[in-house]
């Protein structure tokens, strides 16, 4: 798309027309919603041709009146208000156009009528009004440049036949009619330049909002980044930090806060190497996030630490979820090297449960969830622990 906008932007003047897929884009966005413009300017003209009477009366006088108003009154209004009525709701742009092209034939074919039967004298002004008519609805008409084409050679071809018809074309005449007619041809080079610029906008425009999205991804891809562990894909410490801020500042109850260690990792990594400790690492990641779900936030603390951050909740629904993590990585088979022929890789794991009355804050949850960590590591690793609030109490422990 971006290489599309900018060959758009780079076009001849020539080529009007949008590469690729551009121009239906263009049309598609530039559709006319209502009718509501061209409608209102056709009322102007209905209202414009009826002043106009007083000029014809002026014109042919009293006797012969009756010519120009019963064209006027009997052709042209009609023909403006089924106009009118033509565009109504969300007329397209071939409608639009062809209901402005119907208005101001109709009007011209009546106005060069009218300079075949007005007084001499008069003549050279209804040749002049029959060429303006198309020139200034060209110009205000909301037309396309390929409509504006059509729409002007056929007001062209109206004007050249009528004078022809008037005889005012031909031998021993002068070629002020030909030289009115090329009036009629004006709006195609407004429209041109008109288009041109909407669509140069429309590129424009659409650029900004491709950059936009994509500052809008890039930022989303930093945010990701910043909040995501490299090697465990999980949450990382940062973003845990944050959540349980956010959390603690709530007045709901709880939360709960687990923090998982992979026991005896440091031996994996001696004897297996640094390579299957990464790999090792992700294994886990994948069995606690398994374990967490849904239900709360899984993060890697830091080395071989996770934590998992639990809302509202109490020790015994923690320790479920604690007791499914540690089921899951040792149900992985993952085979440890560094223990005896058999042992695989297994984690241990701490509750604690935020008191109101000793959690002065969100490190002193975090404290009491390491102590039951560690109690787990003392009573034989590969099982969790959950802290009791009160200081100097005894762990609780928990089974599957």
């Amino acid at each position: 798309m971006a290489s599309e906008i900018d060959r758009g932007l780079a076009r001849p003047w020539h080529a009007l027309r949008l590469p690729g897929e551009l121009e239906g884009l263009y049309r598609t966005e530039t559709e006319p919603r209502s009718g509501l413009f061209v409608q209102s300017w056709l009322l102007v003209f209905t209202a414009f041709n009826l002043l106009s009477l007083k000029a014809d009366l002026d014109a042919f006088g009293a006797e012969r009146f009756w010519i120009p108003m019963v064209a006027t009154l009997g052709v042209v209004v009609p023909s403006t208000l089924l106009a009118i009525l033509a565009c109504r709701g969300r007329p397209s742009r071939r409608r639009q156009t062809a209901a402005v092209t119907l208005a101001a034939l109709v009007d011209m074919a009546v106005t060069l009528n009218s300079a075949g039967q007005a007084p001499a004298e008069h003549a050279n002004t209804y040749l002049v009004l029959a060429a303006i008519i198309p020139l200034v609805v060209g110009m205000i008409a909301p037309l396309s440049f390929r409509h504006s084409l059509w729409f002007c050679v056929s007001a062209c071809t109206v004007y050249l036949v009528g004078v022809a018809l008037l005889g005012y074309v031909g031998v021993g005449t002068n070629g002020i009619p030909l030289l009115v007619a090329s009036l009629t041809l004006v709006p195609i080079k407004l429209n041109y330049s008109r288009e041109w610029e909407a669509k140069r906008g429309f590129l424009l425009s659409l650029r900004e909002r491709a950059q936009a999205v994509e500052l809008s991804r890039a930022n989303e891809r930093l945010a990701h980044l910043s909040e995501t562990d490299p090697l465990a894909g999980t949450a990382n410490r940062r973003l845990f930090d944050l959540r349980l801020a956010e959390i603690w500042k709530a007045a709901g109850p709880g939360p709960s806060v687990i923090l998982f260690d992979i026991d005896h990792f440091k031996l994996l990594n001696d004897t297996a190497g640094h390579a299957e400790g990464d790999r090792c690492i992700r294994q886990v990641a994948d069995a606690l996030a398994a374990a967490v779900g849904s239900v709360g936030l899984l993060a890697r603390y830091g080395g071989e630490e996770f934590a998992a951050l639990i809302p509202g909740t109490d020790t015994r629904s923690a320790g479920a979820v604690a007791e499914k993590a540690r089921a899951l990585v040792e149900g992985l088979g993952i085979a440890h090297p560094g223990l005896a022929e058999g042992g695989v890789l297994t984690v241990s794991a701490g509750i604690a449960v935020r008191d109101r009355v000793v959690d002065a804050e969100p490190a002193f949850l975090v404290k009491r969830a390491d102590d039951a960590l560690y109690a787990a590591k003392r009573a034989g690793r590969n099982r969790v622990r959950g802290h009791a609030p009160s200081p100097g109490a005894r762990s609780v422990g928990f089974a599957a």
